[in-house]
């Protein structure tokens, strides 16, 4: 507030410097007198120097200290040093010069400094001491000097002048106050618009700092439902948003596009061997390879688990195979993770635009069929969708979305093919099999069975099969005497509730455990094949019999076979159709096998005479096929075995 009121006294100043210059020369010469020419000479010198000196300081303060942050005190000090002295000065010139100058001088003479004291309360507003001892310096001292004089006349000035003095001094607080105000207002509103503006910039950098971080989160969000958080590639919904505008893209354009999908072949065995912390450095050296066969970003994902999608445009399917042989030799080199060096492959299949379809689902679906196939078949190798696909994709539809209406609508029934001691000739067991009719036609088991597994409808109707066996055998023709034979697939015997499902097929039909076999392949001993013997042991702890079925196809060792314990051993069909070609010495080395591993063996797929008589000769214990009984319905099983009893052979089927 000092330096605003100092900055007020200066540039107020300069305008009543050229004024008082002006009124001392036209009091020095405008009254020229020859005794007292030399005094005011000397006066006006002495004030001009000081006028001079007053004009410079007020010119550097312009130059050098206005709008600056300026030290007060040289400033103060040499501005209201030199107000005191001017008043003085002119106090000196009144007081000296009273005497000696005529009425006309004198009558000037006051309104000189009547009027500059009257000016000075107004140009000195900015310090109050200084305005009210200026205007009393120039105004009281000639004014008591005239109350004391022998005059009359100057002694009713004098009165006056004392009054003006008196109006000047309060006048001057007053104008002191008024401009003490201003400079207080206009600072305190110079605070508020710092203020406000300090609070802009605050509000400014908040919104920045907010804006900042809601772009951030943005992106945050972004990753999170759109990126793949291990690879860094789009995840299924952002391309499948992706996939919809390249579309769109070719679809105006008239363009085309090839859809990969690309499945790693050996991966899981990594995961399962090396842990999950390895198998995600695998995915991600993976995604890193398949960047660099990417247009972009947009054009490829992780689809889901060891899954990935890359779309190449304007390429034919020619060129499409190609590339993706190209992209399997790129996957297949060795990945090195930490000390290890692994070794992955991969199975592609492609869906081309627009001549596969127009839909993004309906093209990775195709691309899908067509990796699986290709899966099924031969890995590590390109295969384009044709229109046979189409027809094994439709098919696998239909009867996915048939099976899983199959109990519901009484569509299944079972049969039963018997098995034949060979030293009896009696039947030893029946082997139930299932039956579904599915409008009108009859569905093959081994088309609909893997379709069933492979959708998880296995268990529902694996579990129907074993009670409705169970609960049709229990007072059948045979009586108690003879068993029968259920086939279980792996998934089922996984089940954690499955032996719980056996005990309640045994309770709820009465038929007693001693005359149950469960038949499973030998494709369990590629699973978990410590859950599988731990399965078979507690079934078998029921009186349960256990049987390998297609021996000799499958990934069976001698030593699995010994800690499985089964009961029973079936020779697989294509053995004993190639008897005559090799498959005879195969059957005689299982026999020896077996028996030493104490299990009985069946031949399966038994057709003719001379295979039944070879097999009972070389010591198979029971055969079955349809040299003696096609598979049946149990209400045909009762005159089937009165025929086989008498001779017969085959007449019912």
């Amino acid at each position: 507030m000092e330096r605003d009121s100092i900055s007020a006294l200066y540039e107020n100043s300069m305008g009543g410097l050229f004024v008082t210059i002006a009124c001392a020369l036209a009091l020095v010469f405008g009254f020229p007198d020859p005794d007292l020419n030399g005094p005011k000479y000397l006066w006006g010198v002495i004030f001009l120097c000081l006028m001079l000196f007053r004009l410079l300081d007020t010119l550097y303060w312009h130059r050098n200290l206005r709008h600056t942050n300026f030290q007060t005190s040289g400033p103060k000090s040499r501005f209201v040093v030199s107000v005191l002295i001017t008043s003085i000065l002119w106090m000196t010139y009144a007081l000296v010069l009273i005497q000696s100058v005529d009425l006309l001088e004198l009558t000037t003479l006051i309104i000189v400094l009547s009027s500059l004291a009257g000016g000075g309360a107004t140009v000195l507003s900015g310090n109050m001491m200084l305005s009210v001892t200026y205007s009393v310096l120039m105004i009281a001292p000639l004014s008591v000097m005239m109350v004391l004089s022998d005059d009359r006349n100057q002694n009713i000035l004098g009165v006056l002048g004392l009054f003006f003095a008196v109006v000047l001094a309060l006048g001057s607080i007053r104008a002191a106050n008024f401009t003490r105000n201003a400079i207080m207002l206009k600072n305190q509103n110079a605070d508020l618009v710092e203020s406000m503006e300090e609070k802009n910039k605050e509000i400014s950098e908040a919104n920045s700092a907010l804006e900042s971080k809601v772009q951030d989160r943005t992106r945050e969000i972004f990753a999170l439902s759109n990126i793949d958080p291990l690879t860094g590639l789009f995840n299924r919904t952002a391309f499948s948003t992706s996939l919809s505008k390249i579309l769109a893209n070719c679809e105006a354009q008239g363009g085309s596009f090839a859809l990969l999908f690309i499945d790693l072949d050996g991966f899981k065995a990594i995961n399962d061997t090396q842990g999950h912390g390895v198998g995600d450095k695998v995915l991600f050296a993976i995604a890193q390879r398949l960047i660099l066969f990417s247009k972009g970003p947009d054009h490829i994902c992780r689809w889901g688990g060891d899954e990935f999608i890359i779309v190449i445009e304007d390429i034919d399917s020619d060129g499409a195979i190609l590339f993706g042989r190209d992209l399997i030799k790129s996957l297949s080199q060795s990945i090195q993770i930490d000390l290890n060096k692994l070794t992955v492959g991969a199975t592609i299949g492609v869906a081309m635009y627009p001549e596969h379809g127009n839909d993004e689902s309906e093209l990775i679906s195709l691309a899908d069929t067509a990796m699986y196939i290709q899966k099924e078949e031969e890995k590590s190798d390109v295969r384009v969708f044709s229109v046979d696909m189409r027809k094994s994709q439709l098919r696998e539809q239909q009867l996915k979305e048939g099976l899983a209406l199959a109990l519901q609508n009484h569509e299944f029934h079972l049969v039963y093919q018997s098995v034949i001691d060979n030293q009896t000739n009696e039947v030893s067991f029946c082997e139930v099999l299932l039956r579904w009719e599915l409008n009108g036609e009859l569905v093959p088991p081994h088309e609909f069975i893997p379709i069933a597994e492979q959708y998880g409808l296995i268990h529902e109707i694996g579990e129907w099969v074993l009670m409705t066996a169970c609960a049709e055998s229990k007072n059948w023709c045979f009586g108690d005497k003879v068993d029968i034979s259920v086939n279980v697939s792996v998934p089922q015997l996984l089940r954690n509730d499955f032996i719980g499902i056996v005990r309640e097929a045994l309770f709820s039909s009465g038929f007693p455990a001693t005359r149950l076999h469960l038949e499973i392949t030998e494709s369990v001993f590629a699973n978990n094949t410590e859950v599988m013997f731990a399965r078979i042991k507690e079934l078998r702890s029921l009186g349960i019999k256990v049987s390998v079925d297609d021996f000799g196809t499958g990934f069976s060792s001698l030593s699995q076979l010994q800690k499985m314990s089964a009961d029973i051993v079936k020779i697989d069909r294509s053995f004993i159709a190639s008897m005559n070609e090799g498959g005879q010495a195969i059957i005689q080395a299982t026999q020896y096998m077996a028996k030493q591993l104490g299990y009985s063996v069946v031949a399966e797929g038994v057709e003719t005479k001379q295979q039944a008589d070879e097999l009972s000769d070389i010591g198979i214990g029971c055969s079955q096929g349809y040299y003696f009984s096609y598979p049946m319905t149990i209400d045909k099983l009762a005159q089937w075995h009165q025929d086989y009893k008498q001779g017969k052979r085959n007449d019912l089927t």
